[in-house]
């Protein structure tokens, strides 16, 4: 097993050093690479039903106006802040190194201390995908409305779904110019999910598939499949 990263990532992601941690007790249990392969499609489903959940919180008891009010505007700004940290910043850093170092690994040939198959590979990466565009829908979409433009110096979200395709549009690098980061923060944001989104698309989704096709079992597989598949 590699070495474990330094403490300074408990402030950059707590999540990917209690994934760590939890990594390392769970390949000491019995049936070690089983129970990891296991708890890694587990804990993946689990950050992305969380994801969705927050989504659908947010769209239902959040508006911009709340930040109009004094009072609840410090309030929010510190569960924001709370939230960005905790939550979505320390997963997204999470997926971006956890799934850059394991395309890295699989070029480099260093056997894999679980037993995904390539094709479970790509399914986190694509779960990943997806809580990460809706998890950056979520936090712009709390954001005040100062912090995006779209033809003048203010653009507030209508509703969560509109955040959403902002977030899935900044992923995919498509860039319509219809709504834009107005300031730092939100732009330093908006690259920090363009190179999670390139890390998964780009890398894993192409690494993973190139080596599943030059793999010798999917190859054997195949072949199998054309001898049992009836003559025409």
């Amino acid at each position: 097993m590699k070495n474990n990263t330094n403490s300074l990532f408990w402030v950059l992601s707590p999540t990917y050093k209690l994934a760590e941690k939890n990594k390392k007790k769970w390949l000491l249990s019995k049936d070690g690479k089983q129970r990891l392969t296991d708890e890694i499609k587990k804990y993946n489903r689990y950050y992305l039903a969380i994801t969705l959940l927050f989504a659908a919180a947010a769209g239902l008891v959040f508006r911009q106006e709340y930040y109009a009010d004094e009072e609840l505007k410090y309030v929010t700004w510190f569960l924001v802040a709370l939230f960005c940290w905790a939550i979505f910043f320390s997963r997204a850093f999470e997926i971006f190194k956890a799934f850059l170092d394991d395309a890295v690994e699989k070029l480099n040939g260093i056997p894999s201390t679980s037993d995904l198959h390539y094709g479970d590979r790509l399914r986190l990466a694509f779960n990943s995908y997806i809580e990460l565009m809706v998890g950056f829908g979520v936090l712009y979409y709390v954001l005040p409305s100062s912090f995006f433009k779209s033809g003048g110096p203010h653009f507030h979200f209508d509703n969560i779904v509109e955040a959403i395709y902002f977030s899935g549009v900044t992923m995919a690098t498509v860039g319509y110019g219809d709504i834009s980061p107005a300031n730092a923060l939100t732009q330093a944001l908006v690259v920090f999910q363009v190179f999670c989104g390139l890390t998964l698309a780009l890398v894993s989704f192409t690494v993973y598939t190139s080596l599943a096709l030059a793999s010798p079992n999917t190859a054997v597989q195949g072949t199998q499949r054309d001898k049992a598949a009836p003559r025409p």
